[in-house]
């Protein structure tokens, strides 16, 4: 467990799961790139380390309950010829449509997910999608061809949850299992349903809790949108004495409307719609503009919903930028960027992406040195 008043020696970044049932949307793109810059940076100034864990996302069952919808509706699709948009689009009619699930063909799949790393057809073409996409943006390899098993059972984090009194547990009587947030002025959150099936947030503290240990700093880095789920998260890590701390980004309006992906609005607006705009930027111009707009432009806590024109003047300013040096014929003289990173680093132990991309902005003459460019390209 973590020492109070130890010092630390890694940071745990550890953003929100996506599941692969929907294409990337500005939202998804903001907080992967927000992601990737601090993770880039923050390693450059000490020892970070990214979690990222498919069964965190596909042990839930948003992602089971859909996939078995397809299996009833289409048994007979060859997913891998279907694009991300055509998947997506299943998945918004799925949620609009408010079908009864069968609990017990839900729970099959949730066990094969959880035991054999299982993923249905289309979601496998949904993260082969996401790797190809990402690869092109320059994201960091976050592990979506790995498979792992969790790191603990659900049934040991249960009873290891309940030796601390933290959950409100009705299994006994045919019932859901809630985690106590009122202890804490929070609301009750159900984390397995009365049939077994659990809440996105089990699979995320069975990989997370048994990572606690001395010197270790966990980041929560998620959207606002489920503030009050990832407030309770932070509560029980720290319960078991770990170092905590919430980076809460903005969702990116689509359309002049915030809204879960399951409701859709998000077509021309995918990471894959972005990455096919015209344009004649090149392959560097593209990932360091992509940076500049959501991590620079849309900082933080940033209400601008997503506006194409301007994500292609920052694209066309990194062209510029990074133009310069060939225009030279020669790179600029490398140095040491760790006291400048140290300088912009949180009293969370993360350098702050917004901070870092507004100084890039702000440079008065010149393109960015290697250093940075390997941070942003």
């Amino acid at each position: 467990m973590q020492l109070e008043g130890a010092p630390v020696t890694e940071l745990v970044v550890a953003p929100v799961t996506i599941t692969p049932t929907k294409p990337l949307t500005p939202t998804h793109v903001k907080g992967l790139l927000w992601t990737d810059v601090l993770v880039k940076a923050s390693a450059r100034a000490g020892g970070v380390r990214l979690v990222w864990n498919n069964r965190m996302a596909t042990v839930t069952t948003q992602a089971a309950a859909f996939w078995h919808h397809l299996d009833l509706t289409e048994p007979h699709t060859d997913w891998s010829r279907e694009s991300e948009t055509a998947i997506g689009e299943r998945y918004v009619r799925f949620h609009a449509e408010r079908r009864t699930a069968d609990l017990r063909a839900v729970g099959a799949r949730l066990a094969r997910a959880d035991k054999d790393g299982w993923i249905h057809p289309a979601g496998r073409r949904m993260l082969d999608v996401w790797r190809a996409q990402l690869d092109l943006l320059g994201v960091g390899e976050l592990g979506l061809a790995a498979d792992r098993p969790l790191a603990t059972t659900a049934e040991t984090l249960l009873d290891i949850l309940a030796a601390r009194g933290l959950l409100i547990d009705h299994r006994r009587y045919g019932g859901p299992v809630h985690l106590d947030g009122p202890r804490w002025g929070l609301p009750l959150r159900q984390l397995v349903g009365a049939h077994g099936h659990p809440n996105y947030l089990l699979p995320i503290l069975r990989e997370l809790v048994p990572m606690i240990g001395p010197g270790r700093h966990f980041l929560l880095v998620h959207d606002d949108g489920i503030t009050a789920d990832y407030l309770l998260l932070e509560r029980v890590l720290a319960e078991f004495g770990a170092r905590t701390a919430r980076l809460a980004l903005s969702r990116v309006p689509v359309g002049g409307t915030v809204r879960s992906s399951r409701y859709g609005g998000w077509r021309g607006a995918t990471l894959g719609d972005l990455a096919a705009a015209s344009g004649s930027a090149d392959r560097a111009a593209y990932r360091l503009g992509m940076r500049l707009y959501f991590v620079g432009t849309l900082h933080r806590r940033s209400a601008q919903p997503f506006r194409m024109r301007l994500l292609r003047r920052c694209v066309g300013r990194a062209a510029r930028l990074l133009g310069r040096a060939a225009a030279d014929g020669r790179e600029p003289a490398g140095r040491d960027i760790r006291d400048p990173l140290s300088r912009l680093r949180t009293p969370q132990g993360y350098v702050d992406p917004y901070r870092l991309t507004v100084s890039l902005l702000g440079r008065p003459v010149g393109p960015p040195a290697p250093e940075l460019r390997a941070i942003y390209t």
